[in-house]
């Protein structure tokens, strides 16, 4: 099953991993969860997706605290499940496109993860996204930290959006 750890905007400087401790993190959450991983982190955005069995979220915000005194694990958005995981990943990803250099150095950050592990399973799924935002008809929520939980967009909406998007993203 597939499981993200995510915060964006204001709130997320504090989690930001620096110098090679996004590396080092990663192993730890491999090891961790005994599959695939991939950590994301520039200023303003840090995404932890991994695959597991279980959650492992409590276990990865101890982790986490042991890098940051101030760790707040209320701050995170946390989702299971392939599906949602994708509609969190890229639904904030057209709200943090607006962020300018923030979301450059965001696209600078994935690019770098992705030239380093070509062949992860996780990656492969972040392709096939458009293909599931295609399919899918539903409402989603817009995934932002402290974010009114009502706060809804039709998925056309989204998908439209997101369209102008992905093919940079992961090309």
């Amino acid at each position: 099953m597939l499981h993200c750890i995510h915060i964006q905007g204001k709130e997320a400087p504090p989690f930001c991993f620096r110098d090679k401790t996004a590396q080092n993190f990663k192993s730890l959450i491999q090891s961790l969860s005994e599959g695939s991983s991939l950590v994301i982190s520039s200023l303003y955005r840090t995404d932890v997706i991994y695959s597991a069995n279980r959650d492992l979220s409590e276990n990865i915000f101890k982790l986490w605290s042991l890098q940051e005194k101030s760790f707040d694990s209320s701050r995170l958005t946390t989702v299971s499940g392939r599906d949602h995981v994708l509609e969190l990943f890229f639904t904030s990803l057209v709200t943090f496109s607006s962020a300018g250099k923030w979301y450059e150095a965001y696209l600078d950050e994935f690019r770098h993860a992705c030239s380093m592990d070509r062949n992860n399973p996780i990656l492969k799924d972040l392709k096939l996204c458009e293909q599931f935002l295609q399919e899918s008809h539903q409402t989603v929520a817009r995934p932002m930290a402290g974010a009114n939980k009502e706060d809804l967009l039709p998925q056309k909406e989204v998908f439209e959006d997101l369209v102008k998007h992905i093919n940079d993203f992961l090309n």
